[in-house]
């Protein structure tokens, strides 16, 4: 008996601006890659004048077993001037906690020269252990991160 697929939302929309030194980045390519398990899904934007970016929501069809722990994760680069700058990673087991996620890269303000934050975020259930990811970008919405340190 095959499993059926299931619409998951692998990422939510993302707009963010991207910076170094403070001046905006126009022409630069965010690349963002999702994986659910061995099944990988990548797609890409570039900033416009002002250093925005917008990427859609991202959803597949895939099937998931109630049975196994399945890894998925999500991350953003940023490429400019011949270089690959992660500016979010973000992994968890099964599905990544996509309200506080949502919020969050819904304005992401990337500035290339920062350093790596390691960012946790709590889940739906709150006697779940943090959701951890890291950022270069500071947010919009970072009155929802509980605890924020220098990624080491």
């Amino acid at each position: 008996m095959g499993l059926k697929k299931t619409e998951l939302e692998l990422s939510p929309e993302v707009n963010g601006v991207v910076t170094l030194h403070g001046k905006p980045i126009t022409g630069a390519k965010v690349h963002r890659y999702l994986s659910y398990g061995d099944k990988e899904f990548n797609d890409n934007v570039r900033t416009d004048v002002d250093g925005r970016f917008t990427l859609p929501v991202k959803t597949a069809k895939i099937r998931v077993s109630p049975m196994l722990d399945t890894w998925v994760s999500q991350v953003l680069v940023v490429e400019h001037a011949d270089k690959k700058i992660e500016i979010w990673t973000a992994g968890a087991t099964s599905v990544l906690d996509s309200d506080s996620i949502k919020l969050l890269l819904s304005g992401i303000y990337c500035e290339l020269s920062a350093p790596e934050m390691k960012i946790g975020l709590s889940r739906k259930n709150p006697q779940s252990p943090l959701l951890w990811m890291v950022s270069t970008c500071n947010f919009k919405h970072d009155d929802i991160i509980i605890e924020k340190g220098l990624n080491k």
